[in-house]
């Protein structure tokens, strides 16, 4: 996705979805306070250590690729300046 982003020229405003998607973690907490507060069972120790570990694993991958587009607009917007001096 990176690289097919990266030929096609990538704007600062094709940051906005992947920015939205970072901020599902705070949906993805409200489930797990859900689940442990009203569900119908409470989650055991494991599943529960389980699915912060998944969580947080997960949120590093989205947020590191939502940086490297970010760095990836920076360069490209350098880039745009230097051509155009």
């Amino acid at each position: 996705m990176l690289t097919k982003i990266w030929r096609n020229g990538m704007k600062i405003y094709d940051l906005e979805p992947i920015i939205l998607d970072c901020w599902k973690v705070c949906n993805d907490i409200e489930t797990v306070f859900k689940q442990i507060g009203d569900g119908e069972r409470e989650p055991t120790h494991d599943e529960l250590m389980n699915t912060l570990m998944g969580m947080k694993q997960l949120y590093e991958w989205k947020f590191e690729q939502l940086f490297e587009m970010f760095e990836m607009v920076l360069q490209m917007q350098r880039e745009n300046n230097n051509d155009s001096r």
